[in-house]
């Protein structure tokens, strides 16, 4: 603490508040480290906010703040395409000051909207899970909004408002750059330019979320999402199940199941039974965890087994070599602590202490400092890793599960340090009170529901396929369908119009030399999409393009050389904006048959 006696202390204070506005982006990045690593006396943001901050007691906002900053930059580890876009690159910073200070609210809701700002930019190449997240998102975000309207946000934040607002000129003026930037030729556009441009409009953003003042009462805002993301959890898995109760789940020649069995059995040397009989049964196996663990969860005799099964299922499919299984999984391990009763959380809390007074030798407070390096730096360390294999390489489909392999074994090191936290103070709280620090109360979360329990609807009313709970699912609802009960009702047009492409120059289908998000990627070899689709890789494919398809049991084909077009010109019309963002088809190999593993 500054002593309030030191005249020479007093003149610092003012010095380094007089000169705060003259600092740079980098040089707010490192005082905010420097909070946590050095003299209190000697950093007035550390001076102003170590009284809460030092607390050894069980903050359950500041945790969940903390591990969702952290599971953010897992995410990222796993996809690394946002490299190349202002959006990631201010998600990131969002992540590592939510880390710095996990307890202050406004810290956390800029990580919500800088994540949601994230996915529009990258919408609708993402993941299901990723896509799922933004929804919790949405959750938390109308949770905000109630808490600085109607909750304690209101009186937290009066007075504090102009340190977050204080630099907006600056964030329009880094805006308005980037929009010119944009608007150049694409000849012009280019690293040398872009990157400079990006730089900008991270540097603007971070100097107000780094110099914005603490704003707490974060367990009032906890309060008014978590009971909401509760139940999304439910809708979630209970969705994930009923999506995966078709045919070809449970044939031991196609499913999902069995594939991810096989290919996780490869890393033990296929020493699991590989035969028809153990593929049926990891179908099922899969559906009793998916269904059982939100029910285990839900009750408090049966929530510690639920947390076993959630950990020890999640971690062990996250040994798959999908990018995308291992960043899920991080999710799941990250809003388990929405069931986390106050006795476990006090417990955890215990337990961290003691973990951190041992990295910082005998000092709480500077092992928490330690650890939150540590935590920056092992993410960067690992993000470098992944630069340097691309770029010594090459950036292809082999280099990417490279560099995914990286991503996983530090998320896997985190994973197992965290499950294992949650286990022990679980079983250490054992006999004590087990229910939720946080009842459900009125908010506008509760609206955020919507969307969650419609995302699973959209394959059986005609529209999106790709990105509604059924991943790693085998289901088809094109043509007849392969559901064991639903059967899809066409209140949207788009499964109706089926294209198979014949041939194609250049191929359409076939991953850009430089891919740019995952739908590079997605089911290679697929050949039939619908209409809407095809469309999408018509209109958006640059230069010349001649592709010859089905479409309605007929033959037809289309070019496109300099500005002369032939054939259906409405395959050349670029799509439109919100339909681009929110609809997505995967691509099928075949529309009778048995249905092979899509993600």
């Amino acid at each position: 603490m500054i002593s309030g006696g030191s005249r020479q202390g007093q003149e610092t204070v003012k010095l380094t508040a007089r000169s705060a506005h003259r600092r740079t982006f980098s040089e707010l990045l490192i005082r905010e480290v420097e909070a946590y690593t050095s003299n209190p006396a000697m950093s007035l943001p550390a001076a102003a906010t170590s009284s809460a901050e030092s607390t050894d007691a069980y903050r359950p906002f500041a945790t969940f703040s903390l591990v969702w900053g952290i599971t953010t930059l897992i995410h990222q580890l796993a996809f690394t395409f946002w490299t190349e876009s202002w959006q990631g690159w201010t998600l990131v910073m969002a992540a590592i000051a939510v880390i710095l200070r996990p307890s202050c609210s406004m810290r956390f809701l800029f990580l919500v909207v800088a994540s949601l700002l994230n996915l529009w930019h990258k919408l609708p190449f993402v993941p299901n899970h990723i896509l799922y997240e933004g929804m919790l998102h949405i959750v938390m975000l109308l949770g905000a909004i109630s808490f600085f309207i109607k909750g304690k946000g209101a009186g937290a934040i009066s007075g504090k408002l102009g340190s977050w607002t204080r630099g907006i000129w600056l964030i329009v003026v880094a805006a308005v750059v980037k929009v010119v930037y944009f608007a150049l030729p694409e000849s012009i556009q280019g690293y040398y330019l872009g990157a400079p441009t990006t730089f900008f409009i991270v540097f603007a953003i971070g100097r107000v979320v780094f110099r914005g003042e603490k704003v707490g009462e974060g367990d009032d805002l906890l309060a008014r999402f978590a009971p909401t993301i509760r139940v999304a959890v439910v809708i979630m898995y209970v969705w994930a199940v009923i999506q995966k109760l078709n045919f070809d789940y449970f044939n031991a020649e196609v499913t999902c199941a069995g594939k991810l069995h096989r290919e996780i059995n490869l890393y033990f040397g296929s020493i699991f039974p590989e035969s028809d009989w153990a593929m049926v049964g990891a179908a099922m196996g899969s559906l009793i965890f998916e269904l059982g663990i939100p029910l285990l969860l839900i009750f408090r005799k049966t929530r510690y087994a639920g947390f076993v099964a959630a950990i020890g299922f999640h971690l062990w499919l996250s040994i798959h070599p999908a990018a995308g299984i291992y960043s899920f999984s991080s999710l799941i391990l990250a809003f388990l602590l929405v069931f986390l009763p106050t006795s476990w959380g006090q417990q955890l809390q215990l337990l961290w202490n003691s973990q951190l007074r041992w990295l910082g030798k005998g000092d709480l407070d500077r092992g928490r400092k330690r650890a939150r390096r540590l935590v920056i730096g092992v993410f960067f360390a690992t993000l470098f890793t992944q630069a340097a294999l691309y770029l010594t390489l090459e950036r292809s489909y082999e280099v990417f599960g490279k560099a995914n392999r990286v991503g996983f074994f530090t998320f896997f090191a985190w994973g197992l340090w965290i499950g294992s936290c949650y286990l022990i103070a679980g079983w250490r709280a054992r006999g004590a009170d087990g229910s939720f620090p946080n009842r459900a109360i009125r908010s506008l979360a509760w609206v955020g529901l919507i969307p969650i329990l419609m995302n699973g609807v959209y394959p059986w009313i005609g529209a999106r396929t790709q990105t509604s709970f059924s991943m790693y699912s085998n289901l088809r609802s094109e043509a007849e369908g392969n559901h064991l009960f639903l059967k899809r009702v066409d209140l949207f047009p788009f499964q109706t119009d089926m294209v198979e492409v014949l041939t194609s120059k250049p191929n359409i289908l076939a991953p850009s030399e430089r891919p740019r998000g995952i739908q590079q990627f997605a089911h290679p070899g697929h050949r039939i999409v619908p209409w809407f689709e095809f469309r999408r890789l018509v209109s958006e494919m640059p230069g010349d393009v001649e592709v010859t398809y089905l479409r309605n049991g007929e033959e037809l084909s289309l070019s496109r050389k300099g500005d002369e077009l032939t054939g259906d010109l409405e395959a050349f019309e670029e799509l439109p904006l919100f339909a681009r963002k929110f609809i997505w088809f995967r691509r099928l190999e075949s529309l009778e048959g048995p249905m092979g593993c899509t993600h």
